[in-house]
């Protein structure tokens, strides 16, 4: 059962930093995904092969961070009403509108909030887009937002290196490094990297173990101790 929060800055820090980081940006046509894959109980590694980015329609994806219950039921509802609304209407949902019933939501259980952390970005005819929902509801437009408790790494490595004009592979590599420097800095976020991407062309899509190796190799291994 959820514990009614006392709306402090405090509490409100404990619910967005949590073990975990996950990062999107939007690069030319494209919006770009990125996750670890560690779950944590505090100091406990509950599971190394978590699923932290999700697909809700093939233009639109979401990251999670936060109780995974709560994030869980959160992914069940968006994908739900993305299916219905395309069904009704015979065109697909757009990202905003999604993420406007999503805010609602989140809104409604303020008193008892989810404890989740959300990032949704999709492409539609409005662009590449993405926005960051906080656990009351709250939403904002950005062109790159990092959450959890890696966040200061990741954010250094995106900020020194982003350009909104990103090919589709530099921007790719530039997601999967600033994951990696977050595991090697973050105790909360660990063992492997998630990427994935959408645009007009192939949609929702994620990188497979073997697109993934050279950069492993590049980014991971160099750091491991031997």
């Amino acid at each position: 059962m959820r514990t009614p929060p006392n709306f402090d800055d405090a509490l409100r820090s404990r619910y967005l930093s949590t073990g975990t980081t996950t990062i999107s940006f939007t690069a030319r046509d494209a919006v770009v995904f990125a996750t670890d894959t560690r779950a944590t109980a505090g100091f406990y590694v509950a599971h190394r092969k978590t699923k932290k980015v999700h697909q809700i329609a093939s233009h639109i994806a979401m990251t999670i961070a936060g109780r995974v219950a709560d994030a869980q039921s959160l992914i069940d509802l968006l994908r739900s009403n993305a299916r219905y609304y395309e069904y009704v209407h015979g065109s697909k949902i757009r990202v905003k509108a999604l993420t406007s019933l999503l805010s609602g939501v989140m809104f409604r259980y303020r008193y008892l909030p989810f404890q989740a952390q959300i990032i949704i970005g999709g492409v539609d005819e409005a662009g590449p887009q993405i926005f960051s929902v906080d656990p009351l509801g709250g939403y904002t437009s950005e062109k790159m937002v990092v959450s959890g408790s890696g966040s200061p790494v990741a954010i250094g490595v995106l900020e020194s290196e982003y350009d909104p004009d990103l090919s589709l592979e530099q921007a790719l590599r530039l997601a999967f490094k600033a994951v990696a420097a977050a595991i090697r800095r973050d105790i909360g976020s660990g063992d492997s990297i998630d990427v994935a991407y959408i645009t007009p062309a192939t949609m929702y899509r994620e990188l497979t173990q073997e697109e993934k190796a050279p950069l492993y190799d590049q980014y991971v291994k160099p750091y491991l101790l031997v």
